[in-house]
């Protein structure tokens, strides 16, 4: 095993011997995590995402195998969302930013068992210092949502909690930003959840 640190000599966790984590600051390593998500992504093989986005690249004894992408939240909350913290949707808006969404995760390969569980496990255990560093956020937790009638079995197996499911919409939904978008075009993009394409809500907030 070897150990992996920030800048201050800081375990951020343990990976196996031949995986190295890394995240993609420039535009060429956001275009290798990108071409990673187009190219073997079995459901959402967009790179387009809204917000904040740290993009990790996942490489085995040299080559670029998988990408998992943490980002910001989307609104309106899920209730399940909302209970697990106990909070209503004006209370989460006050640390909407200490709750990640974990946008993409793609394997292109798996070099070794159980390799998606244990990338899992040690961007987790990275991540809270991650997002501190780059937004300046105490990060609670990670959420992600399963979809195509997965069950997110690589998440359960890194113990993460399954609380419930989104509302359901079309998929030809477009995504919205609270701060990106104007009023008016939240207005024009909103879309009543139709009990369509519900996805599974998994969580964790064991991210030492």
């Amino acid at each position: 095993m070897i150990i992996e640190t920030d800048e201050n000599g800081v375990a951020y966790g343990c990976s196996p011997k031949g995986m190295h984590i890394r995240i993609a600051e420039t535009k060429q390593e956001k275009d290798i995590a990108n071409k990673i998500v187009m190219d073997f992504h079995s459901y959402v093989s967009s790179p387009r995402t809204v917000g904040r986005c740290i993009k990790y690249i996942i490489s085995y004894n040299g080559e670029d195998v998988a990408t998992f992408w943490l980002g910001s939240g989307f609104k309106p909350t899920p209730k399940a969302i909302l209970n697990f913290f106990d909070k209503s949707q004006k209370q989460f808006d006050s640390i909407f930013n200490e709750v990640a969404d974990n946008k993409r995760f793609c394997i292109k390969t798996n070099p070794i068992p159980n390799f998606g569980s244990q990338i899992l496990s040690t961007i987790r255990k990275r991540a809270k210092n991650d997002w501190f560093d780059i937004y300046g956020d105490n990060l609670q937790a990670i959420l992600t949502t399963i979809g195509d009638g997965k069950n997110g079995a690589v998440y359960l197996a890194d113990n993460w909690k399954k609380i419930g499911e989104t509302a359901g919409l079309p998929k030809r939904n477009k995504s919205v930003s609270m701060k990106w978008n104007t009023h008016e075009e939240i207005k024009t993009r909103y879309v009543k959840p139709t009990g369509e394409n519900k996805k599974l809500i998994l969580i964790t907030d064991k991210l030492r």
